[in-house]
């Protein structure tokens, strides 16, 4: 269907609405004539996220001044669109040796104009940064006269926490306590600019816990912290994905009653070469 002339200037109406973070990781794609808007999130974290403050995000859009958005409702899916191929092999050539490995594309965005990456570190990101309009150049180089790409964005890599937990365990209190103990550890070694998200299955009691905890947490010095189940196939092949920007958790936290329990999660994790810390609790 046609869309409305204002929907395509997303700065207008989108950008200012959610913030410059959900931007980057959350693209209009189109509008339904029911005046919903089909969004796609770059993981299931996102959507999750975005599934939670939709209301929010729908009062914003519409209060906007010197703009005739109107949206009713969000429709969110996953899945961005991929970088071209021929971009990842040559990689090295157009970040340079000395960051490609602390650099890495993982999505297109903007309709295909923004080339995102994510950096290991802040000290990477910001050097990324300052190559972007080299970056750029060489890739318009490399695609040819089909090259989409405009523009160019680094964020900081978002670290990534499998959470496997029992059926038995109940205790609500003990699983906020090892949460509390994993945020304060992704805080201390990787800084607070980096996001933190807590995947996690979506059987039983303790996952409902993370999911509680995460929503009621009150961050400071502009921490992130979002939480989501995982996707039904991203406990599969995208946990075996290549080194180090792929889906791969940079670690899995299995909850335990029993030492010779085994969780399906926890061993996937521990298939994909994911580091395993297994924490025993009483219920």
């Amino acid at each position: 269907m046609t869309q409305p002339e204002w929907f395509n200037d997303f700065a207008t109406w989108w950008d200012p609405a959610v913030g410059e973070d959900v931007a980057r990781n959350v693209e209009p794609v189109d509008i339904d004539g029911h005046a919903r808007v089909r969004v796609r999130c770059s993981s299931t974290a996102w959507g999750t996220l975005l599934r939670l403050i939709a209301p929010r995000l729908i009062v914003r859009i519409n209060a906007l001044p010197g703009t005739l958005a109107r949206v009713e409702g969000l429709l969110v899916e996953t899945g961005a669109a991929t970088v071209p191929q021929i971009v990842v092999d040559r990689w090295a050539d157009l970040m340079g040796e000395d960051l490609a490995d602390q650099i890495a594309p993982y999505r297109l965005g903007h309709r295909g104009q923004e080339l995102c990456a994510q950096a290991a570190s802040a000290d990477a990101r910001d050097e990324g940064v300052r190559r972007g309009p080299e970056i750029l150049e060489r890739i318009r180089e490399l695609i040819g006269e089909d090259c989409t790409v405009t523009r160019w964005t680094v964020t900081l890599r978002p670290v990534r926490v499998l959470i496997a937990s029992s059926p038995q365990i109940r205790d609500r209190a003990a699983v906020e306590t090892v949460l509390e103990q994993i945020w304060h550890d992704a805080v201390q070694v990787h800084g607070p600019t980096h996001l933190v998200a807590l995947e996690h299955g979506d059987e039983t009691m303790a996952d409902r816990f993370v999911d509680a905890w995460a929503q009621s947490l009150d961050t400071a010095d502009g921490a992130l912290l979002i939480s989501g189940p995982v996707a039904s196939g991203m406990a599969g092949p995208d946990l075996a994905g290549p080194e180090p920007y792929s889906g791969r958790p940079d670690l899995c936290v299995s909850l335990i009653q029993h030492v010779d329990e085994a969780l399906p999660l926890e061993e996937k994790a521990r298939a994909a070469g994911v580091p395993v810390q297994r924490v025993q609790l009483d219920g």
